[in-house]
């Protein structure tokens, strides 16, 4: 059985290979984004994929703390901390 950096490893290829079949689309790292998370939700809660609907919103909401932290940094000081909306 394949380990999860396997399987990332896999996916990354696997959006490379869009990116470089849909260069200059507008927005494209937008929409392969969307479409990997939307994707990966319908796997989850196929019949039979046993991912419990909890472990997956607690990812889910666990990525959205990782984003920030990619986007914006671990320095709770930066301007972006101290907007409602960003």
């Amino acid at each position: 059985m394949a380990n999860q950096n396997d399987i990332e490893e896999r996916i990354g290829k696997a959006v490379a290979e869009i990116e470089h079949a849909l260069a200059g689309e507008p927005h494209l790292r937008w929409a392969i984004v969307r479409g990997l998370i939307h994707r990966a939700v319908h796997l989850a809660t196929d019949k039979g994929a046993h991912v419990e609907f909890c472990a997956l919103a607690t990812y889910l909401a666990e990525m959205v703390g990782h984003a920030h932290k990619l986007a914006h940094g671990d320095n709770p000081q930066a301007p972006a901390h101290k907007d409602f909306v960003h």
